[in-house]
């Protein structure tokens, strides 16, 4: 006897190509919202636009992704989840500071390659928090893999004695990370522009390291926090009095 809840082939098929269809418009719309962002900033974002650019309505846009709070949280996450891994040598030196250097570089270079759309997606959820809290929950592939860069690297350094186990592995971690975390916001709404986000992202980082280095690794430590400066310096030399 024939079991009148099984599905057959044909069904099946049908509700795959219906699955696939929807997963196409879906990403049809994200990929609207990203470029009306970026043409259009947060204030000329509304539903109305987005249905145009989509070449849908915006009973559809609502019924796929929802407000357009929602569409603005679901392309964060989009964009987030693009990222794949960290710098390119982030795992190539066994050196572990130099790897998590390397991984921290990566999360800094990646905002800054694609300040186009981060920048006015960061400003536009801004009041909301979801940019903030997608990071803090590791949400994304290139989020995960950097800050597990990064984790690694801290570790084995604790590990071999380049830094001291003064505190937990959890709280150096949060330290390391306030720095780009805190001048992220400022990049976001124009306060600093690419060199000086990646600089003080970069002097954040180094000194917290500084804070937990033992004594032979002092040195280097020291060493690239001068160039920093030296950069800092050379940065605000460029700029006119009052900008």
């Amino acid at each position: 006897m024939t079991n009148p809840q099984a599905k057959s082939p044909t069904a099946d098929g049908a509700m795959g190509r219906r699955e696939a269809n929807v997963a196409a418009r879906r990403q049809r719309i994200l990929e609207s919202a990203r470029a009306l962002l970026q043409e259009a900033g947060p204030e000329g974002f509304s539903m109305r636009k987005l249905a145009r650019q989509a070449g849908l309505s915006v009973t559809t846009l609502y019924n796929l992704l929802g407000s357009r709070e929602q569409i603005l949280q679901a392309l964060i996450r989009d964009s987030v989840q693009r990222l794949e891994e960290p710098a390119p040598d982030a795992r190539a030196t066994r050196d572990p500071l130099r790897r998590a250097v390397r991984a921290m570089e990566g999360i800094l270079q990646y905002m800054i390659d694609n300040r186009d759309l981060l920048r006015p997606l960061i400003v536009a959820d801004f009041r909301t928090g979801s940019w903030s809290r997608l990071a803090q929950q590791d949400e994304g592939a290139h989020f995960k893999s950097s800050k597990e860069a990064v984790r690694a690297a801290i570790t084995d350094a604790l590990e071999t004695g380049q830094l001291r186990k003064v505190v937990g592995l959890e709280f150096l971690e949060v330290q390391i990370h306030v720095a780009w975390e805190l001048a992220l916001d400022l990049w976001a709404f124009g306060v600093l522009d690419d060199e000086a986000f990646r600089l003080r992202s970069l002097s954040g980082f180094y000194v917290t390291l500084l804070a937990f280095a033992e004594p032979q690794v002092r040195p280097r430590i020291e060493k690239e926090l001068r160039r920093l400066e030296r950069r800092h310096s050379a940065v605000g030399a460029r700029r006119k009095p009052g900008e």
